[in-house]
């Protein structure tokens, strides 16, 4: 049935990067693939060689058939060394404690995800830098735990050179299918190479047995819908690209934004209905929204999650790997120790969830599952129909690739969800995320605890916007600050220092509120201050996040909150000062 042609179509902006007309033949990809498929010999990793398996996927299929429930960590320390070092002691000491890990998730910096020659373009953030072939071939040979590798992967520009390096090594889990869609590189500028690259990847995996590529819904699109049913859309149109036309296997990982147990476990549902092939999966990530300063609430919110994820384990085994988010997460970079407590924590879980999976209603779990399923695959056909009316070949995966990616989620939402049409023209979820339903509840309580006048703007012009993908923050802030009556300019996620100065000068603003998780705060706000002092600007930067960054000769990021002081920044880093601080400024001009 075509659920799109017939509707009057709405106009679509792309913001275009290439000409995608210019991409290579899918012949020609394939062709490319298959050659470089015939040297890729896939490494024995230590966890290989002592389970007597080739790959991830054949272990996970032993696994669920055992009853076994896989256990995750993601790691990424900044030099080799640090994370070598830490692993073997995570590893021994869940050993010594009668625990168990199955899996490292090792966290690239971003300046892995761009070919050598560029990589003095961008400031190093806190992730693992691999500098040798050596170094990569060492993931899996420290300690009998598999390496899986998702940031900066498959989706960056660098997406070819680490998907073999990671092959050589032994990895056979190899993300992020999501990243092609919203991980930027500000100052590189290589969208067709990325394009090609990401392409030849995942044929390439495609043909080399027991692969499996991964996706983290939560790190692209599905960060920004705000239904349920689009994220299951979605889903469909990244395994339809993957799968159906590039000839590899995937598997959705999904969580970080998940806090209600319950819908985390019909996501998990709707995730394995999806999954015809019946990939293994890799991992379910945990439920950081929840987590905040206060780490006796973020030991509930790492119980809670376990827990949902463990009884879907317990009633329909796919794979997939529970995930310990220690409890500083959303502070700092933890520490070894304490990632070895978050897994004590999810032990507990794994073992008492055998006692409530009988009680759960799978019923009214499945009616749910069906209802996502069902309008997912309206949004997904109106998408492709969409697609082939507005000239795309629907025929060549990265014409599709490009496109949705000129479009974004918020134009594919409006225009092409199942959800009905309210009075007032905006698209009404079928069910809205757990995203979309914290951060209305999240802005209703700051905008409660807004003050009378002596807390409102009147007009005072404010630019908001993200170093990373990570937004959450910043739609809270621009939410308060315009309903005290500020004027916003919302710049987006990676805001370079030149769209933040060149736009301080087109709108005269003094006011400048980002958010920064990436690991770069120092580095990103001497850079801007610089350009502002340039320019003659009299703004002041307000910056929030996790204000840390690696300093040089370091391992860890730390915090840098003083320094940044030294330059002028204000770093409150509290949403409920927002008002009061940028009234403060505007009144000492």
């Amino acid at each position: 049935m075509n659920l799109y042609r017939g509707v009057v179509m709405l106009e679509i902006k792309f913001n275009k990067r290439f000409e995608w007309k210019d991409l290579p033949s899918l012949p020609e990809i394939e062709a490319e693939a298959a050659k470089l498929a015939k040297d890729i010999n896939v490494g024995e990793t230590l966890f290989f060689r002592e389970h007597g398996v080739k790959s991830e996927a054949e272990y996970k299929r032993r696994a669920m058939a055992a009853g076994i429930i896989s256990k995750h960590s993601h790691v990424g320390w900044n030099s080799w060394d640090e994370t070598a070092k830490n692993i073997e002691f995570i590893y021994n000491e869940l050993k010594r404690r009668g625990s168990y890990i199955t899996r490292f998730g090792f966290i690239l910096d971003w300046v892995m995800g761009v070919p050598a020659a560029h990589r003095g373009k961008l400031p190093k953030g806190t992730g693992l830098i691999l500098n040798t072939p050596e170094e990569w071939a060492a993931l899996g040979q420290i300690v009998p735990v598999q390496p899986h590798m998702s940031d900066h992967m498959i989706g960056s520009p660098n997406a070819l050179e680490n998907t073999i390096l990671a092959l050589n090594a032994g990895v056979t889990s190899i993300g992020n299918v999501s990243h092609y869609f919203t991980y930027e590189y500000p100052g590189v500028e290589l969208e067709y190479e990325r394009t090609v690259n990401s392409l030849t990847a995942f044929m390439l995996m495609g043909k080399v047995e027991g692969t499996i590529v991964h996706s983290n819904m939560d790190d692209g699109f599905g960060n920004q819908f705000r239904d349920l049913a689009s994220i299951t859309g979605w889903a469909m149109m990244e395994r339809h690209l993957v799968e159906d036309m590039l000839g590899a296997r995937m598997a959705f990982a999904y969580g970080n934004l998940f806090s209600d147990p319950m819908g985390r476990i019909i996501i998990h549902s709707v995730m394995e209905k999806l999954n015809e092939h019946h990939t293994p999966g890799t991992m379910i990530f945990g439920n950081t929204v929840d987590y905040g300063l206060d780490y006796q609430r973020n030991y509930g919110a790492l119980a809670s999650f376990s827990l949902a994820d463990a009884i879907f384990q317990r009633h329909t085994p796919t794979g997939h790997a529970v995930a310990s988010v220690p409890v500083t997460e959303a502070v700092r970079i933890p520490t070894a120790q304490e990632i070895v407590d978050g897994h004590l924590t999810v032990d507990m879980m794994i073992e008492k969830s055998k006692f409530m999976e009988p009680f759960i209603n799978w019923e009214r779990v499945n009616a749910e599952r069906d209802l996502y399923i069902f309008c997912g695959k309206i949004f997904f056909e109106r998408m492709m129909n969409a697609l082939d009316d507005l000239g795309v070949d629907i025929t060549h995966p990265g014409e599709i690739f490009a496109a949705l990616k000129a479009i974004g989620p918020r134009q594919l939402e409006d225009h092409f969800g199942a959800g009905e049409i309210s009075a007032a023209g905006e698209r009404t979820p079928v069910r809205p995320t757990d995203m979309m339903k914290n951060l209305n509840a999240k802005k209703d309580e700051a905008i409660t605890r807004l003050g009378g006048p002596d807390e409102t703007l009147s007009g005072e012009k404010v630019l908001v916007g993200s170093t990373d993908i990570h937004d959450y923050g910043k739609e809270i802030v621009k939410t308060i600050l315009t309903k005290a009556g500020a004027a916003v300019f919302d710049l987006g996620n990676y805001v370079t220092p030149e769209d933040v100065v060149e736009t301080l000068i087109e709108t005269e603003a003094r006011a400048v509120a980002l958010s920064t998780y990436n690991g770069i705060a120092l580095s990103y706000a001497r850079e801007l201050t610089e350009k502002m002092n340039e320019a003659g600007t009299e703004a002041v930067l307000i910056l929030g996040g996790l204000l840390n960054e690696n300093t040089e000769g370091g391992s860890l990021a730390v915090d840098v909150t003083e320094e940044l002081k030294s330059l002028g920044v204000n770093c409150d880093n509290d949403m409920d000062k927002i008002v009061s601080t940028v009234k403060e400024i505007y009144a000492e001009r």
